[in-house]
């Protein structure tokens, strides 16, 4: 069997960044190909040198977890310890990482994707721009610069940096127009866009055999824990809830004002959207949980993710879904979903980004 590496946040605790690698690895293993994410150190260097120490942990990073408990409190500081805990568990249960990048050996291929793989907000990570990889075949699967723009890339001083990277993998794709406009600005050609693997795999099988979680009809709110936290948010969402005899239910994220806070792995998650009654969300994964799942939803974006997260809505004709003001939650809510529609959608996306990674994988054909 054929082994592939993949580059992507393996070491981030967040549930949308392990469906994504979850889905390519099914993908991959369908194929014949044993796949897992490789492991590398992370570059913070444009993030500033006291925040960079919250990553480097170290005596000098004591001071910024004692702020963190004291601005977020005991509640969200345990409910962070048993999530850590509960996706370390599911990681190691679903065999998700391999080796540190430069000690596992020559590989048939690495891909370097999904997620924002190319983002520089933190620091410029060269294995994340294919450099240095244990392969000639690396390639990148619906890769995405995120919030980046090429104007980021050049006041950073990258562009070198960036182009020889994208230039040197044999077959690049993307996740959004943002992305692509970026690579086709540097390299002077426009990539394929492809949707997420989350969206790729679609985890059909997995979905059709959830159970309905121990909980009553529910708004779940899908947001990080320091977002849609403001008063202003927080009234708005709660008055609507409860008008609908709705709890508010936080299933992954921890938000004190919620009636439930529930700690779960990120298969589990999609449970809790399957059988919401309706969800609010402000995240990319959110939006396409919701999508996969079959969910009422509306997305709430954000300057962070307004880039890729329209792009998205739009792919599938759900602009719609969109608020930017809260006054607006109802009276989106309650616009009718043609899911027959969205379905189709997909699925047509889905044979086309197939048919890329296909394409994709031809080039492991010959041993690296």
């Amino acid at each position: 069997m054929k082994k592939i590496g993949i580059i992507t946040h393996y070491d981030v605790h967040n549930h949308g960044a392990l469906l994504q690698l979850t889905a390519l690895i099914r993908v991959l293993a369908a194929k014949g190909y044993e796949a897992k994410a490789l492991r590398f150190d992370k570059n913070y260097d444009f993030m500033g040198h006291d925040l960079k120490a919250k990553y480097d942990v170290s005596a000098k990073s004591v001071g910024i977890y004692m702020k963190y408990l004291k601005e977020k409190g005991m509640g969200c500081t345990v409910y962070n310890f048993r999530k850590r805990h509960t996706l370390n568990d599911y990681k190691s249960r679903a065999g998700l990482i391999g080796d540190y990048y430069s000690e596992c050996g020559q590989l048939d291929g690495v891909i370097v994707g999904s997620d924002e793989v190319f983002a520089l907000h933190t620091g410029p990570t060269p294995v994340m721009f294919g450099h240095c990889l244990p392969t000639d075949a690396v390639m990148s699967y619906a890769g995405s610069f995120g919030p980046t723009t090429y104007e980021d890339i050049c006041r950073l001083h990258s562009e070198n940096f960036v182009r020889s990277g994208i230039e040197g993998m044999k077959y690049v794709t993307v996740r959004d127009g943002n992305s692509a406009d970026v690579v086709e600005r540097l390299t002077g050609e426009r990539p394929a866009v492809v949707v997420d693997p989350v969206l790729l795999y679609g985890y059909k099988d997995e979905i059709a055999g959830m159970k309905a979680p121990k909980v009553g009809d529910c708004l779940l709110v899908y947001s990080y824990d320091n977002r849609m936290n403001s008063p202003e948010e927080v009234k708005a969402i709660t008055e609507y809830a409860h008008g609908k005899g709705l709890k508010t239910l936080s299933p992954g994220f921890y938000h004190k004002w919620c009636d439930y806070n529930i700690d779960v792995d990120p298969i589990e998650l999609l449970s809790y959207f399957k059988n919401a009654a309706e969800v609010v969300t402000d995240t990319f994964h959110g939006s396409v949980m919701s999508l996969i799942t079959g969910a009422r939803f509306v997305a709430k974006t954000r300057e962070s993710n307004h880039l890729k997260l329209v792009n998205l809505l739009e792919e599938y004709g759900v602009a719609d879904r969109i608020i930017t003001r809260w006054d607006d939650l109802a009276a989106t809510m309650d616009k009718p979903m043609d899911y027959e529609k969205i379905n189709e959608e997909i699925e047509r996306r889905r044979s086309e980004s197939m048919a890329h990674l296909d394409k994709m994988l031809e080039f492991t054909s010959d041993k690296a």
